[in-house]
């Protein structure tokens, strides 16, 4: 079961992550308050630890590429390497 969103805040664009349930996030960067439902879900995941740990690898590959953000098909692209990964942790 999935329990967190990975997000990014609309104010300064720090990526961040939300339990499946949580209403708004107060962002821990720049205090931009902002209804979690009305921001895009960059991936689920199961736990906080993956989160965080998907989290370092994203700004590490944007930084790298000298991006501001993924494209649809990148994003797509992690999506499918999650689940991947995910079912050979479960098996």
């Amino acid at each position: 079961m999935f329990m967190y969103h990975i997000l990014r805040c609309p104010g300064c664009k720090t990526f961040t992550y939300v339990d499946r349930y949580q209403k708004w996030k107060l962002c821990p960067a720049c205090g931009h308050a902002y209804e979690v439902a009305r921001v895009p879900a960059y991936l689920e995941v199961g736990d906080y630890h993956d989160a965080e740990h998907i989290i370092r690898q994203m700004e590490k590959h944007l930084h790298a590429h000298k991006k501001k953000d993924f494209t649809p098909e990148e994003s797509e692209e992690l999506r499918r390497h999650y689940a991947e990964w995910f079912r050979k942790k479960c098996h």
